[in-house]
């Protein structure tokens, strides 16, 4: 059985699906993306205690997320487009866009708390 701190860091079907409506099937970068192709990060990592909720996850493609994790450039259509600090900043500012409230340290797992609890809220 997991715990409600493994289940709060894992991404559902549902999150994945708003996250990718919410992007336009987008990666953080402009690259067309699908259900199949896309590739769900936490922005403040799971072992940071990062939740798997909408206001903590992006979508991006597997080359995108892999570089980030491994602190490279993130290329785009071949090009060098973004330094690993500058993709970092560019999602974080896609979230703080997207929801009211929206801070790192609210992204993290509260043992007390519940998903509507965070003071993150989705802009209309």
């Amino acid at each position: 059985m997991k715990s409600k701190q493994t289940k709060t860091k894992e991404i559902s079907k549902e999150t994945k699906q708003i996250v990718l409506q919410r992007q336009h099937y987008k990666s953080i970068s402009g690259v067309a993306l699908s259900e199949q192709s896309a590739v769900f990060h936490h922005v403040v990592f799971r072992g940071n205690q990062g939740v798997g909720y909408e206001f903590n996850i992006v979508a991006l493609t597997w080359e995108e997320h892999r570089r980030f994790h491994d602190g490279l450039s993130i290329f785009v259509n071949g090009k060098e487009r973004y330094s690993n600090q500058e993709f970092n900043t560019l999602m974080k500012n896609h979230l703080k866009l997207n929801y009211n409230g929206w801070a790192e340290d609210k992204c993290k797992y509260k043992k007390y708390f519940d998903e509507k609890d965070y003071g993150i809220t989705r802009k209309e």
